[in-house]
């Protein structure tokens, strides 16, 4: 047999050994802070989807500019963020959403809610215009301590890429009091973790058989946003091979992380010590003393105003890359990644606490830096330097 035609169809099995769906994901950066009221909504939500309590004292000590946080003060992470979302169509109506392991419930914005028509600018699902609709008159609520998400449950065909859902079980929000770059959120972690009861999206593409792989991995750019991969990794993205690490609690995508800090070991914070792997978090979030020792190493200025950690801008090429130390190896992140620019030459760190907060959330800042595979069927996440 010719040796080209050889060549070929070795090429195509393969690419059909390796088949899955690229779904190309858009990356919004504010640009300016956010308002106070919005950053406390965020902080809220995040005690909310970790399952922590609200706090509802704050200490008045330590409120100098250059002081730590104490353990009562709830510093921002969230709102200052650095957003991936991606296309969605419920139906045949066209939606963006969060692809977020941090959570397992698909919502949108429903057409009866005012705040997401007026003020959020939200596409809404208009019920009229879809023939497969099925509601199932099942009300869930989200509370965030300021306020919250709430709405009805319902089911409709879904489509991600070429990838239809039959009979998609999701969350239709009424009642919002926050607004995102995004319409929606489609939570990637476990079943357990939903709220809305409904079974997560990419579980449902494995029951039906629409994916060859029961992993889903992403490869987030800090230039034109990346990709989603459904049913499988793409090993063109990534350098060398994957490191894998086992999740510990099928809940939420846990896993334990040797250490985080910078090169010397006298830099390090944590000692086997549990974390998360979360898309729909942009910082890395952390216990409140292991952050301030983070921050204070590379010499950063605690805001209080704020509840920011800020470096000169004109230094982040002189400061050391971060290092988390995961199953044995060393993945580390750099200084223009774990910095964020914004208007005014404001530079804040990423390292962010959250009060009463033991475990870590390993965010956007570490996905900017890798290629992160979830591997469903053998409970493992996957990691690499990415390209």
């Amino acid at each position: 047999m010719n040796q080209r035609v050889v060549i070929l169809l070795l090429c195509a099995f393969l690419c059909a050994s390796e088949a899955f769906h690229r779904i190309a994901m858009q990356r919004h950066r504010h640009r300016k802070l956010p308002h106070g009221r919005h950053l406390w909504a965020s902080r809220k939500h995040m005690r909310r989807k970790f399952g922590m309590p609200a706090v509802t004292t704050q200490s008045t000590a330590n409120t100098s500019t250059t002081s730590a946080p104490s353990e009562a003060i709830e510093p921002l992470f969230n709102a200052f963020q650095t957003q991936f979302y991606g296309p969605l169509f419920v139906s045949d109506q066209a939606f963006t959403v969060q692809f977020d392991t941090g959570s397992s419930d698909l919502w949108i914005p429903n057409s009866n809610c005012s705040t997401c028509i007026k003020e959020c600018g939200n596409a809404v699902f208009q019920m009229a215009k879809s023939k497969s609709f099925k509601a199932n008159g099942t009300s869930f609520s989200i509370t965030y301590g300021v306020g919250k998400v709430s709405g009805v449950t319902a089911s409709e065909t879904v489509s991600i890429g070429q990838i239809s859902i039959k009979d998609q079980g999701f969350g239709l929000v009424s009642q919002t009091d926050t607004c995102s770059s995004f319409d929606g959120v489609l939570g990637m972690a476990y079943p357990g973790a939903s709220v809305t009861g409904a079974r997560p999206p990419f579980y449902q593409m494995i029951d039906q058989k629409l994916v060859d792989s029961s992993i889903f991995s992403f490869h987030l750019k800090s230039g034109d946003g990346g990709s989603l991969i459904l049913g499988g990794s793409n090993s063109s993205l990534y350098h060398g091979s994957l490191t894998h690490v086992n999740v510990t609690q099928q809940k939420m995508w846990q896993f334990t992380m040797d250490y985080i800090g910078f090169p010397s070991k006298k830099c390090r914070r944590c000692n086997s010590c549990k974390a998360i792997m979360d898309s729909g978090t942009s910082l890395i979030v952390g216990p409140t003393e292991d952050i301030t020792q983070l921050n204070t190493k590379i010499r950063a200025t605690y805001n209080a105003t704020n509840g920011i950690w800020q470096v000169p801008c004109g230094r982040i090429s002189y400061l050391p890359v971060l290092e988390l130390g995961i199953a044995g190896k060393k993945f580390q992140v750099r200084p223009q990644e774990y910095v964020i620019a914004y208007e005014g030459d404001v530079c804040i760190t990423g390292f962010m606490d959250l009060a009463g907060l033991n475990f870590w959330i390993i965010g956007d800042v570490f996905f900017r830096e890798h290629y992160v595979s979830f591997d469903v069927e053998l409970n493992r996440i996957g990691i690499a330097k990415a390209k």
